[in-house]
């Protein structure tokens, strides 16, 4: 068996026939700037082949069903194991997926409550159980030898049949006497004058003992009887002599006093049934705690935890607004006006002030306008009345706009059966247990105390969940709950679940394929991850990390280098080899930054705040603990603290929803907030992330910063092209006319090669140039449309010097680092990094925007050290435009250069969610509790 991979004549990209030989079993980083090759190496090559050999081992019928993989272009690979790759994406949509779901927790957690949960009576709060015969014998011999009791069963006596006919009956069935109202009646002396049908309660008596050891036969015979006769359910009557002997606990959930009786009964039932209530209950089972499926899910919401209702956040949208103001939307319009009036003419007999904002009424008034009274329509009864008229269109409009997702009001957003709710362990529902924290749930299984028969069934169960709970913990995810829809993750933190649930899943002699993990994880947390991966690798698997953070590379076992260069100039093997070598390559632009050589320097000076800003009072969306937050303008501002702490729910959720909805028409999400002022400082908000600018190969970037056109244009008023009749739409392939109506101006055909993957032939008749011959054939400066698309923004300055619109732009491009790209690359093939870039300098080129906010998250996400310094050079062009830039991040560089700092923490989850300091880095650095000046501490020593 082969020791390690061994690709040879690597051509995936800009890869440059590249070869490299990764071991198996050890901890791999590849490295390199931004668009140097590094994905197309680790996911295009390597896992694409793992993958496509794994599942060419399929039957042709089963691979139909399976993803297919396209073969990379390489000349030869051995050695390669069977991939996994874990991706910096959240491909999740699925309103079902949960983390619990994602880790396979939930999975063991269901197993766990329907082994040793416990069931609980939602009307008496006893215990229901299963009583076999065997527990009713084990506890009757317990008790103090003497002790006599009754062994009955129910009867249901029918007032339709005669008492003495339901006799006669029971004495066919052998019973001789029965307890009536407690007293025991001999139903065989024919000179008893007894009507069963008078008494209350009636039990048929199987046996009367007193307790010893040698009535277990006959007691054992007697409880069988009692629950054949009884359809699964008996009683067991003791004296009252017993009870005051202590012989049977007072305390026991399972006694009844009867009053003025002699007797003290315990009920059995050998069903799930609580026999005190008459309620039956399902018995455990792992399908009752799954909300996706049926007999486990709230039969409302049918298992989401939320219902599409009317969402009073849409009816009445601007709490600050008064009755008199029109904080009730839909009786704004002239349709429903009179509402509006009976209300206000009825509002002083009720005490509902008119001129108080919204938001400052009292429960009392509240539940007034909402329910209504006889002097005025409450909004529920409105909308009620509504969905009674919703056969007609214009009604069913009307509600659509104020309908939203509300949380379930049968299940309250736990999404399962109330009855699944009733069984718990340690007083917990497995409901309950979801919303903890992973550390809490942590914490709650580890301090769990069971008996010693519980134990043994839950070991094994309990063993998996703690471990899968730990290493969640290790990779800094301890403030997610286990109930987190995956759809609300961020790309770095689903990589991390996906990590924790291939550690849990113990594979072994598998090639796992990293596309930077430390995304999104303060500095404080990378250690923790750097745990997890060394032991993903000694439990026997190979590790592959696409990684840019140093801490991560310093602790590799092996380093491979891309570069020197991106895109064209990059695709080559610059080193390979262990960190320990590094230092002696002089060519590794990584190894210049680990070895100091090159450095990101602190600026000689920042700016200061001024009076311009933006200020957001009461932010308690999530865990915000209700702070108010000043945001200066103007400056680069960073948003720092660990993983968790609430930067993104601060600045995405809040701030900039808030803001979008002030500044003009937003219908998205926003934060919970009480105010948010300065907004007159701005112009707009943009946010600005690594999405990719296109989804398409038709998209590049020309056609995004838009200057195609003007190129097209240079073409359309040359002599040629004027003889030929084509105008500027002639030079565009996504339309008709000029380009190859074979391929659609795509340049390659499709193959469908049924059980294998889909193949991609270049077009046979405009050979991958998208366009006719007629086009083709028009030149400007000796180049066609084709091979000006093919040139680099380096290249196209030059080439379009006499064009100022154009070159103005390209200009903006070469400075954010970009001047490597080819005019028409496909967007599909950009990175993140580039997109971002892409993005800004389109921004900074647009000369008649004036005074905007842009927010970054994360922006060094895929970038090296050597792009985080053009990012701050194109951070630094936006400012000098005069606007402004709040960045969420954890990247100390970033982090340093920065004019002000907002810290969040001190902690993630619960313990997040305060302002720890505000100021320039050296103040934040002088801060004990802030994590983040721990780190920045150094910097300024």
């Amino acid at each position: 068996m082969k020791h390690s991979i061994v690709a040879c004549g690597i051509r995936v990209h800009n890869l440059k026939n590249i070869d490299v030989e990764i071991p198996h079993n050890k901890l791999v980083v590849i490295t390199g700037v931004s668009g140097s090759g590094k994905s197309s190496l680790a996911f295009d090559t390597l896992f694409a082949e793992g993958q496509r050999r794994y599942v060419e081992s399929f039957s042709a019928y089963a691979r139909q069903f399976l993803e297919k993989m396209d073969k990379p272009d390489v000349d030869h690979i051995e050695g390669i194991l069977p991939a996994i790759a874990i991706q910096q994406k959240n491909p999740v949509k699925n309103r079902r997926s949960t983390v619990g779901t994602a880790t396979e927790i939930n999975d063991y957690l269901r197993l766990l409550y329907a082994r040793i949960g416990k069931t609980y009576c939602k009307s008496c709060k006893r215990q229901v159980r299963i009583d076999t015969v065997s527990h009713i014998v084990e506890f009757i011999l317990s008790l103090p030898e003497g002790t006599k009791f009754l062994v009955t069963f129910p009867l249901n006596i029918s007032q339709k049949i005669s008492g003495e006919e339901q006799i006669n009956l029971l004495k066919e069935r052998g019973i001789v006497r029965i307890l009536a109202d407690n007293d025991i009646v001999d139903i065989t002396n024919e000179q008893n004058s007894f009507d069963i049908r008078a008494a209350k309660t009636v039990y048929g008596i199987i046996d009367r003992l007193v307790v010893k050891y040698t009535i277990k036969d006959r007691l054992i015979d007697s409880l069988e009887t009692s629950y054949r006769m009884g359809s699964g359910h008996l009683s067991i009557f003791y004296t009252n002599d017993a009870l005051s002997s202590e012989a049977i606990k007072p305390s026991t959930d399972d006694l009844v006093r009867i009053q003025d009786s002699p007797w003290v009964e315990m009920k059995y039932s050998k069903k799930f049934f609580c026999s005190y209530c008459a309620i039956e209950y399902p018995e455990p089972s792992p399908a009752l705690f799954s909300f996706n499926n049926p007999i486990g899910a709230c039969p409302k919401c049918q298992g989401f935890g939320h219902t599409i209702d009317i969402d009073m956040d849409a009816v009445i949208p601007d709490k600050e607004k008064s009755l008199e103001q029109g904080a009730i939307v839909p009786w704004n319009t002239p349709a429903y006006r009179e509402l509006y009036e009976e209300l206000e003419s009825a509002a002083s007999k009720y005490d509902i002030p008119m001129d108080v904002p919204f938001r400052k009424l009292t429960k009392k008034q509240l539940n007034l306008l909402f329910e209504g009274t006889k002097d005025f329509c409450g909004i529920n009864e409105f909308f009620n009345w509504l969905e009674g008229r919703k056969y007609k269109i214009h009604v069913r409009v009307i509600l659509s706009k104020y309908r939203g997702y509300n949380v379930c009001r049968t299940c309250e957003g736990t999404r399962l059966k109330k009855e699944a709710l009733t069984i718990v362990i340690q007083q917990r529902s497995i409901a309950e247990v979801c919303t903890m924290t992973i550390e809490q749930a942590h914490m709650f299984f580890q301090k769990l105390q069971l008996s010693d028969y519980e134990r043994n069934i839950a070991h094994l169960i309990l063993q998996e969940i703690t471990k899968r709970l730990g290493y969640m913990i290790k990779v800094g995810l301890g403030y997610l709950t286990l109930d987190r829809m995956t759809r609300t993750l961020s790309g770095g933190e689903a990589q991390r679940v996906n990590l924790t649930t291939s550690l849990g899943s113990s594979l072994v002699n598998t090639l796992y394929i990293l596309d930077e993990p430390s995304v999104g994880l303060h500095p404080r947390d990378t250690d923790r991850l750097i745990h997890i991966l060394t032991r993903l690798r000694d439990i026997g698997n190979t590790v592959v990390v696409v990684e840019h953070d140093a801490e991560v590379i310093k602790n590799s076992d092996m380093i491979i280098d891309l570069g020197p260069g991106a895109g064209e100039n990059g695709g080559r093997l610059v080193y390979h080899g262990t960190f320990a070598q590094l230092p002696a390559n002089n060519c590794s632009l990584t190894g210049q930054y680990l070895k100091g050589e090159k450095a990101i320097k602190i600026p000689s000076s920042r700016r200061k705040p001024s009076r311009k800003a933006i200020v957001l009072k009461g932010a308690s969306q999530n865990n915000l603990k209700n702070i108010d937050v000043t945001f200066p303008l103007n400056m680069l501002v960073c948003v720092t603290g660990v993983s968790g702490s609430g930067k993104s729910t601060l600045v995405q959720d809040t701030l900039y929803g808030a803001l979008k909805k002030k500044l003009g028409i937003y219908s998205g999400f926003v934060g919970k907030h009480t105010a948010i002022e300065g907004e007159r400082f701005i112009n707009d908000i943009l946010l600005v992330d690594q999405s990719p600018i296109g989804r398409t190969p038709r998209s590049n970037p020309v056609t995004y910063i838009k200057i195609f056109d003007e190129i097209r244009k240079l073409f359309a008023f040359t002599r040629e092209a004027k003889a030929r009749k084509l105008t500027i739409g002639s030079f565009s392939f996504n339309i008709a006319g000029g380009r190859c109506e074979f391929c659609e101006g795509a340049g390659y055909v499709k193959v469908d090669m049924q059980f294998l993957a889909d193949i991609f032939v270049t077009c046979e008749k405009c050979g991958g140039k998208r366009f006719n011959k007629k086009v083709l054939e028009v030149k400007y400066k000796n180049k066609n449309i084709h091979e000006v698309l093919s040139i680099t923004v380096d290249e196209a300055i030059e080439f379009f010097r006499e064009s100022v619109n154009i070159t103005k732009v390209l200009k903006c491009l070469q400075e954010t680092g970009l001047g490597y790209l080819k005019l028409g690359q496909p967007a599909t093939t950009l990175s993140g990094g580039e997109a971002q870039r892409l993005k800004v300098s389109t921004y900074i080129s647009q000369e008649n925007m004036e005074s905007m906010l842009f927010v970054f998250d994360e922006p060094t996400i895929g970038l090296h050290m050597d792009d985080i310094q053009k990012l701050l050079n194109c951070f630094q062009r936006l400012l000098q435009a005069g606007h402004s830039l709040i960045v969420v991040e954890h990247n100390l560089d970033i982090i340093k250069s920065s004019d002000y700092i907002i810290d969040l923490g001190p902690e993630g989850g619960n313990e997040g969610g305060y302002v720890i300091g505000c100021g320039t880095p050296e103040k934040i650095s002088k801060i004990k509790t802030s994590h983040t000046g721990a780190y920045l501490k150094p910097y300024f020593l």
